[in-house]
């Protein structure tokens, strides 16, 4: 005898709600979804794996942090070549008026002088070597792995899920809580969690400074949100995060910051790989060229932009003088003793001993000055002070 059994119309209505919200499982006789038959908590890790599976994308990303100043904004675009580690782009810098120094400083790094800090840069990423061109320079930097940058923002541009660093990408493996909706075209939205731990990963070490970086790994406090869109194939077209639970750090420079979010579209995608500069574009070796500028001999010319965040303005790139350059420098007089005399003391002594060097030093040289009798200098800090050999200011004129 065969008893038939009615369903009612909102409990099956129900039950299908429910299998689609699952995840998991295709259809029979059709072909598993590599992303949406996954269980739904693997979902954005799937996609993720999609989008490296496209061989090649186009990327462009907004970090914006908020204040009472305006949106400060670092825009990064550029083409990914996933299987060859391989990525070229820009990034570029974009600041209200009124920011304070301290907070442009900690973003950009500290400069020789105002202009000479690159609020731009092109990069090209291959594996083992980062090459940037800062500024209005005309030639490239390479930075090899062998070089001690590790810790600096050189090695913030190289990420761990594509090779150009700093994006949205390297958080999406760690999203939990997922949620899903259906999107345009047969793609689908998620909504996810990350831990603010995990999202420290888009950010270069000497920026983590300036954020909450004491978060604990298993911390369930300041949750990142993530948003996630996928086109029919599951690949990444647009992920979004609220990042203000990194601004929440006492004493920082980013204090003045009251939002951060981070906005990643991706298109483009395709077999093309990342273009790289040219071979007729010159390009001079990090290793020989970029130093303290206490460490560049007198009379020789140096530019202000590294590519590296530079927290003390210190390092520069020397260049020929034969080619146009922000800076000469014109001595490196004795500040005299060992034991540091203070702040002021120090400061005092630094410019009374560039002065001397100023009036004695070749005209040829101080001539370059843009401003008639300018000069600019540096000199050791306390923990510097006298640290094997005798403490030296360092005095320059700047050339344009």
């Amino acid at each position: 005898m065969i008893i038939r059994h009615r369903i009612p119309l909102l409990a099956a209505a129900a039950a299908l709600v429910l299998t689609a919200c699952s995840g998991g499982g295709a259809a029979a006789g059709k072909p598993a979804h590599p992303v949406f038959d996954a269980p739904v908590q693997g979902q954005p890790r799937k996609a993720l794996l999609a989008t490296q599976k496209a061989r090649s994308a186009s990327f462009t990303q907004t970090l914006t942090f908020t204040s009472r100043h305006g949106g400060t904004v670092l825009t990064s675009k550029g083409r990914l070549d996933f299987p060859g580690s391989r990525a070229s782009g820009s990034l570029a810098w974009k600041l209200p008026a009124g920011l304070p120094g301290s907070t442009k400083e900690a973003l950009l790094g500290t400069a020789l002088a105002d202009h000479t800090s690159a609020s731009a840069l092109r990069v090209a990423i291959d594996p083992g070597t980062v090459r940037i061109r800062p500024g209005k320079a005309d030639y490239w930097l390479r930075y090899d792995e062998s070089d001690p940058w590790e810790t600096s923002s050189i090695d913030g541009l190289r990420g761990s899920e594509a090779a150009f660093g700093g994006t949205l990408l390297e958080i999406v493996s760690g999203a939990g809580e997922v949620k899903w909706s259906a999107a345009a075209d047969g793609g689908r939205r998620y909504r996810a969690q990350v831990s603010a731990f995990n999202a420290l990963d888009m950010f270069a070490q000497d920026i983590r400074a300036e954020l909450n970086s004491s978060i604990s790994p298993t911390s369930t406090e300041n949750r990142v949100a993530l948003d996630l869109t996928t086109d029919s194939r599951g690949r990444i077209t647009r992920a979004e995060a609220d990042l203000t639970p990194l601004l929440r750090k006492e004493d920082s420079a980013l204090s003045s910051m009251n939002e951060l979010r981070a906005v990643l579209t991706m298109n483009g995608y395709g077999p093309s790989e990342a273009p790289a500069p040219a071979p007729s574009e010159p390009t001079l070796a990090a290793k020989e060229t970029v130093r303290p500028i206490a460490d560049v001999p007198r009379g020789a010319c140096v530019d202000g932009s590294t590519g590296i965040r530079n927290p003390e303005g210190t390092m520069v790139v020397q260049v020929s003088c034969q080619q146009p350059h922000d800076a000469r420098v014109f001595a490196h007089p004795g500040l005299g003793g060992t034991d540091h005399p203070g702040e002021e003391a120090a400061e005092r002594q630094a410019h009374a001993a560039c002065e001397r060097a100023h009036d004695s030093a070749p005209s040829s040289w101080t001539r370059e000055s843009v401003e008639s009798g300018a000069y600019w200098l540096t000199w050791p800090t306390r923990s510097e002070w006298g640290v094997g050999q005798e403490p030296k200011a360092t005095c320059y004129v700047m050339s344009r």
